[in-house]
């Protein structure tokens, strides 16, 4: 997916009424590059990985860490160390949904030969020092798939508290916009979402019991409107955001790998 770099995102009303004329242009769009390239064979292996870092902050003296939301301030500097310098640099980094995330690619995609499995973790090594290497004090990349108090009051540096008002993005009792990339694709996806479903995002994951669980456990929620009351299930932890999917971290693999373009046609 390209990330907008000009113009603005349209609303989920405005989108809507475009639907149909871009469904039928995607798959012209996609007929007329089939018949471009149906004839070229035996193509190079190319492929990468993409890897998703958290910015964390340690408060050694309260024995706290919180996610540090200065993804934007430090990709920025990554960029104009890196490959606005060299158009060669070994690394790449781009904006991810959390604000407190960034992510790290190869500067150039990996070839098709055995050897090149020789080069993946020495690249891998090297976007965690450069991330590391811009880090201000007692801060860190953290490549865990989720931060333990996601959500939970206080989780993020500088500290925002939820504003669940139809107005904002996410609508969320326990993810501040705060924490959402400022970039207004991320903010404009959470919000056509909301609008399209008619309703928040519904995320109800079974609690683990020991013998201080209340059985049945329900939760309460503060400034809910009821939507939460509603969609919360008894012995589940109830979420309400994109954040607490998209604002994970993982780690992707991108192949161009077929060697006649009707293979990635086959079922």
């Amino acid at each position: 997916m390209g990330l907008l770099s000009q113009g603005s995102p349209l609303s989920w009303e405005e989108t809507r009424r475009h639907a149909e004329h871009v469904r039928k242009h995607g798959i012209l769009q996609f007929l007329h590059i089939y018949r471009a390239v149906r004839d070229r064979h035996k193509d190079v292996l190319k492929w990468g990985d993409e890897v998703e870092y958290m910015l964390v902050k340690f408060d050694h003296e309260n024995k706290k860490v919180r996610l540090v939301l200065c993804g934007e301030e430090v990709l920025q500097t990554l960029q104009d160390k890196g490959e606005k310098v060299n158009p060669n640099h070994p690394t790449l980094w781009r904006p991810e949904y959390g604000s407190y995330m960034i992510e790290g690619t190869p500067g150039q995609p990996y070839g098709g030969t055995m050897s090149e499995f020789n080069t993946v973790q020495d690249n891998m090594r090297k976007r965690r020092q450069e991330a590391a290497s811009v880090l201000k004090e007692n801060e860190a990349v953290c490549t865990v798939t989720s931060f333990p108090r996601l959500g939970c009051p206080g989780f993020t540096l500088p500290e925002y508290k939820p504003t669940p008002v139809e107005g904002g993005a996410s609508k969320s009792l326990f993810f501040p916009d705060e924490a959402i990339n400022k970039h207004p694709r991320f903010s404009t996806l959470t919000r056509n979402i909301r609008h399209r479903r008619g309703e928040k995002v519904v995320i109800n994951v079974p609690i683990f019991k020991d013998k201080n669980t209340p059985s049945p456990f329900i939760e309460t929620f503060p400034n809910d409107d009821g939507e939460a009351a509603k969609a919360a299930k008894p012995d589940y932890i109830y979420m309400d955001a994109m954040g607490f999917g998209m604002g994970n971290c993982c780690l992707q693999v991108k192949y161009v790998c077929f060697q006649d373009v009707t293979e990635c046609c086959l079922p």
